[in-house]
């Protein structure tokens, strides 16, 4: 269980902002009916669950696959705004009635089971069932009076066909006027009657309203329930999951500024799930490896130590322990040095007082160690890895072989690999731990998992569609990243050590060709974004913001796993070679860069 669980189940209006995989669908679905009464099954969380409040009926409301394919279609095909948004508000009205039904089903037991009423279920006859049928057929201007709850759901589904029928408006003119003759419907009026009609026959007077991956529905339909956040019936606490940029209020690529629009604090609670832009905490992390663990039964400690014996990682550069591990500079130095030439970072150390190794370790002061050690020797580490030693006196290191992962290997490297993602997580564990019960080396089976996972990512990160600018030039979210990525590694790995190299980017005037990009990137968890000091948790506007590439991406770019000095970022950058000569997503593992 995450900590942040009762905040989320809590009787409140709650925002949770998160990239794809972060969880928020499996929080929600936790605060179903089924998924209150599994998890309080549990033994190992009763202690945990029983200072929460579960006193209401939860109503969960998946999204529609369809909303955004349909929205596009509705807007070539119907020509007057009133018959788009009776379309579209129909289709998703008819979608949330037919889930509040199921879920009301689903915490509805029957009078005189001969079982104890959970907080969250409520007690329904067949009586009952019929009234509230009957009263909800005529409120939601149903064809026909049912009977049942299934009645209304198959109802519900019918009219539903009437809205997709009337789609192609010139081949089905009938069908778009049954449309206009049902006339607006609300979810939220509905919604209301039938809280109204449920507290009259079964006396319920609380209700969560779960609403899951609401960036997908219609932007009118979203604004209108964002907005009621703020005044919506006190009988119910409104949970909305959203990607950490929202552009339900945008208009002619700007941000305007509504009144009536809900603040964070004020009248809901942001529960904010995205990566940390720097000191990421990877507790929960821990605990959900610990547990993937156990349900193996394998050693949580020996799956650490597992990770960490890989003979990919450099020799004696790295101090283990139960809490992580600590760098150590002068065999660092050795390697960079003495293996990988690096005579740029040898200047720089000499130009500090350091003329080898030994001097390091005789560091003194704290100020001293923190400017040599703390900001010179991850970027050193890295450098160890991916430069190596050439004949050549006036270029005596060049970069290696993409091939090898040492680096990024190891139990903490996982963490930081993983951004403390579930989903990303679950991936790595899946082959980690199935290789390490197979006896299969360490070093081999980080270096198979690691580039796998990378693409999965990046191939998720492609599959995100966005429109081309007005000169027909494809700007994906894929292309402005390896961008972003390779003009960062020049930094990293260039010929002249940095020991504070740029590793993030401030977005200053962005060209409106990448802004679709970038925006897909941040929902994706491909960028992270450092959220400002006034607290602003959902992003309507990137202007000014400080993004950095996520870790699930270093490998592909042979960045360190740590956050760095900001460059300013207005289009797209320039890197030493042309994107067409970078190693592409099917063939990155196997170039030599």
């Amino acid at each position: 269980m995450p900590s942040y669980f009762p905040e989320v189940a809590e009787y409140r209006n709650i925002v949770l902002v998160g990239p794809r995989g972060i969880g928020k669908t499996t929080l929600l679905k936790a605060l179903t009916a089924p998924g209150l009464t599994a998890l309080h099954r549990r033994d190992d969380l009763l202690d945990l669950l029983r200072p929460i409040d579960f006193d209401y009926i939860p109503i969960y409301i998946p999204a529609e696959s369809i909303w955004k394919g349909t929205a596009g279609l509705v807007a070539k095909e119907i020509q007057t705004v009133q018959d788009r948004d009776l379309i579209l508000g129909g289709l998703f009205t008819d979608h949330c009635l037919h889930q509040l039904v199921s879920s009301f089903e689903e915490a509805a037991i029957p009078a005189g089971a001969g079982h104890d009423k959970q907080p969250w279920q409520v007690i329904v006859s067949d009586v009952q069932e019929a009234q509230i049928a009957e009263r909800c057929s005529e409120l939601w201007k149903l064809d026909k009076i049912q009977k049942s709850f299934l009645g209304l759901k198959i109802q519900l589904l019918q009219r539903s066909n009437i809205y997709r029928g009337a789609i192609n408006a010139s081949a089905n003119a009938p069908a778009l006027d049954a449309v206009r003759e049902i006339g607006l419907l609300d979810f939220l009026v509905m919604l209301r009657g039938f809280m109204d009609i449920a507290q009259a026959y079964c006396g319920v007077k609380r209700w969560t309203i779960s609403f899951d991956e609401m960036e997908i529905a219609p932007k009118s339909i979203l604004s209108h329930l964002y907005e009621n956040l703020r005044s919506f019936d006190q009988r119910a606490a409104l949970k909305f999951s959203l990607f950490p940029y929202v552009d339900f209020y945008e208009e002619q690529g700007g941000f305007i500024a509504n009144q009536a629009s809900p603040e964070d604090a004020q009248d809901f609670h942001p529960v904010i799930l995205s990566s940390k832009f720097a000191n990421p905490d990877y507790t929960f992390a821990r605990g959900l490896i610990q547990s993937e663990c156990e349900r193996r039964s394998v050693s949580y400690g020996a799956f650490r130590r597992y990770l960490n014996s890989s003979k990919a990682i450099l020799p004696g550069t790295r101090e283990f322990s139960d809490t992580g591990f600590e760098r150590r500079p002068a065999t660092i130095y050795e390697h960079a040095v003495g293996q990988a030439g690096d005579l740029s970072l040898k200047q720089h150390l000499i130009s500090k007082g350091i003329k080898d190794a030994r001097d390091i370790d005789g560091l003194r002061g704290e100020n001293r160690r923190a400017e040599v050690v703390r900001k010179v020797f991850p970027i050193a580490e890295i450098r160890s890895y991916y430069l190596v030693k050439t004949k050549d006196k006036k270029n005596p290191s060049r970069r290696t072989s993409a091939k090898g992962y040492g680096y990024y290997h190891g139990f903490d490297q996982l963490l930081a690999l993983t951004e403390g993602n579930p989903r990303a997580i679950k991936y790595y564990l899946n082959d980690l731990i199935s290789d390490m019960v197979d006896g299969k080396e360490a070093h081999r089976s980080q270096n198979a998992a690691i580039p796998m996972n990378v693409d999965r990512f990046r191939a998720m990160v492609a599959s995100q569609a966005i429109p081309r600018d007005l000169s027909g030039e494809d700007r994906s979210a894929l292309k402005v990243l390896d961008a972003m990525g390779f003009a960062l590694a020049d930094g990293v790995l260039g010929d002249v050590f940095h020991p504070e190299p740029p590793l993030s980017f401030r977005l200053k005037n962005i060209h409106p060709s990448l802004k679709d990009a970038l925006v897909s990137a941040v929902n994706s968890g491909a960028l992270v974004v450092e959220q400002n000091v006034s607290g602003k948790k959902l992003l309507f506007d990137l202007e000014g913001c400080r993004v950095r590439l996520s870790y699930r991406l270093a490998p592909f770019f042979k960045l360190p796993t740590i956050s760095g000095q900001e460059r300013l970022l207005s289009g797209m950058p320039e890197v030493r070679k042309t994107l067409d000569a970078q190693p592409d997503l099917l063939t990155w593992a196997d170039s030599d860069g």
